[in-house]
């Protein structure tokens, strides 16, 4: 199964280096029977190659990172030393939450009350009319507008109200991060590796400035984590504990709740356990009890959503987001085949009917806005009228462009998702930038614009001027790029690999149980590549579970 892994990432990497690599400088890639049989054969061989050499790694290998570590090594630092050896998880969780929470409060003071970007405004515009759509999760809406009202009741300001929750959800990202260095020093993992994962959790710049952003994704990456600590814990101790269960169920439900994409990733771990029941018949009470209890969550959260759904009166909102690939697809394939005379190269080959449904699915010729690597621009224009009641006729007409433009289509998808998938690709950094307007438009969004509410205005009002500047800077510039080696800690092209590598080194030991964690970063990452678009904030829970995986799966011995 390892070489297997091991081929699969070394194939991933190729195939996906040398596509994007051609679409960035070329801009598009012809699919010639030479190109493809040179590019899918060579990426074969390539990871035939790199599955052959991971097997020859010495055999100490997988024994050097899945031994226990018990004794091995110092305390870099006195909260991890042995005096505190002796003192509980529960110590080693508030000393590393107190410096955690500490290092972070500057950014807060410094972007004070928030980094009010990304959906922010849209959300701002349904407390004010009372007219809600679950296009953002619809609990994270309602957090914002009662955040406001309990500025205004306690303070007499929404400024400060916004204020109260970015330190809160700062101090619960906080709160997850401790949880999970508890439970790795629980775990008798080494304290030179406690101490490293500690720095990680205190100065990776990412984190400052998700810690104190007004989006979802980071009350979603606190639950993400903690469901993901949950899973490894109930693993590690072969049956699921009260408290590791409750943790479980309420960080699934949370999941759910502060991202609409939560509950299909969600559906990966159901699948996931279902056939471990079928396949592990050894270990199917295990696999029965947690598919119960993952089942359990996923109705109640599911429940929770609906519920709040009726008591709004929300409207549901347009599903264009979830059909973001086709949309992409269908507009280039417009252009390079529908006559439309935006391309030198277009051959005008595509079928009237297939020309007539494109323009009733994509309104006022809005695939002439087709930007590759965003699909915002063509969505905005799309009649999910179409897919929903003429469906059988929209599924013919895609089914057969497929078919027949088989290119366009592999373009289109490689294109948005370059920076999943591809560790060279940049244009993640500058996916925010309009009309040449980069200043708070990085890598990181802070540039945002005043809100009123109630009479009352939500602006940016700093108490540490000079360093709020500097991380306005440093993100508006994507200086990251810049940085050598710790760059592709910030890059999402990179994570796919580091996972797949991670996960062939632990079936290379035998430790099945330790890659149980990685079904729901896996299971989202999949939703990630049908989404509009790649940002680091949509992959940054992934980005914050892969330390603690690791670092989990080290001292995990049998096979589940």
């Amino acid at each position: 199964m390892k070489k297997f892994v091991y081929g699969l990432a070394g194939f991933f990497f190729t195939f996906f280096s040398v596509t994007g690599r051609e679409l960035a400088v070329r801009g598009n890639i012809l699919w010639t029977p030479l190109f493809t049989l040179g590019t899918v054969g060579g990426s074969l061989l390539c990871g035939a190659a790199f599955g052959a050499a991971a097997d020859l790694l010495p055999k100490r290998w997988s024994a050097f990172w899945q031994r226990r570590s018990a004794g091995r090594g110092k305390a870099a630092v006195s909260f991890l030393s042995a005096r505190v050896s002796g003192a509980g998880a529960g110590k080693v969780f508030g000393v590393s939450f107190a410096l955690t929470a500490l290092c972070w409060l500057p950014v807060w003071l410094a972007c004070y009350p928030a980094v009010c970007a990304y959906d922010f405004p849209v959300q701002i515009t349904q407390i004010v009319t009372g007219q809600y759509i679950d296009h953002h999760p619809l609990v994270h809406t309602l957090l914002i507008g009662g955040a406001i009202k309990a500025g205004e009741w306690l303070w007499g300001s929404a400024n400060n109200g916004i204020g109260a929750l970015a330190l809160l959800q700062m101090l619960l990202l906080a709160a997850a991060f401790g949880t999970g260095v508890a439970f790795l020093w629980k775990r008798r993992t080494r304290a030179l590796l406690l101490f490293l994962l500690q720095i990680y959790c205190m100065f990776f710049p990412f984190h400052w400035y998700m810690s104190v952003s007004m989006t979802k994704d980071t009350l979603f990456a606190v639950f993400f984590l903690l469901q993901v600590l949950a899973l490894g814990r109930m693993a590690w101790e072969g049956v699921p504990g009260k408290l590791t269960a409750g943790l479980f169920f309420v960080s699934s439900v949370g999941t759910i709740l502060f991202r609409n994409n939560g509950k299909y990733a969600f559906l990966v771990l159901l699948a996931f356990l279902l056939a471990g029941m079928a396949l592990k018949k050894e270990r199917r009470s295990f696999y029965g009890k947690l598919f119960l209890l993952a089942a359990a969550a996923f109705i109640a959260g599911n429940v929770i959503l609906r519920t709040v759904f009726l008591c709004t009166g929300a409207e549901q909102g347009d599903r264009r987001e979830m059909l973001s690939i086709p949309i992409q697809q269908m507009a280039r394939t417009m252009l390079y085949h529908g006559g439309v005379g935006v391309l030198a190269e277009d051959d005008n080959s595509m079928e009237d009917t297939d020309k007539a449904l494109i323009n009733d699915f994509i309104l006022q010729e809005g695939y002439k806005n087709y930007r590759a690597d965003l699909a915002d621009p063509v969505k905005g224009y799309t009649n999910t009228y179409v897919v929903r009641y003429r469906a059988k006729e929209f599924l013919s007409s895609y089914c057969g462009l497929l078919i027949r433009y088989p290119g366009e289509f592999i373009n289109a998808f490689l294109a948005v998702d370059a920076g999943y998938l591809y560790p060279g690709d940049v244009s993640h950094a500058y996916i925010n930038t309009r009309d040449g307007e980069s200043v708070g438009k990085g890598y990181a969004q802070t540039g945002w614009y005043e809100q009123t509410v109630g009479g009352q205005t939500i602006c940016q009002a700093s108490k540490l001027e000079p360093l709020f500047e500097k991380l306005e800077s440093w993100a508006s510039e994507n200086a990251y790029l810049r940085m050598p080696v710790l760059k592709w800690l910030f890059v999402p092209g990179t994570y796919l690999y580091l996972y797949l590598l991670w996960l062939g080194a632990l079936l290379s030991g035998k430790a099945g149980r330790a890659a149980l964690p990685a079904v729901m970063p896996f299971g989202y990452f999949l939703t990630l590549l049908l989404g509009p678009a790649v940002q680091l904030r949509y992959l940054y829970p992934i980005m914050i579970v892969y330390p603690f995986w690791v670092l989990m799966g080290r001292n995990n011995p049998a096979n589940l």
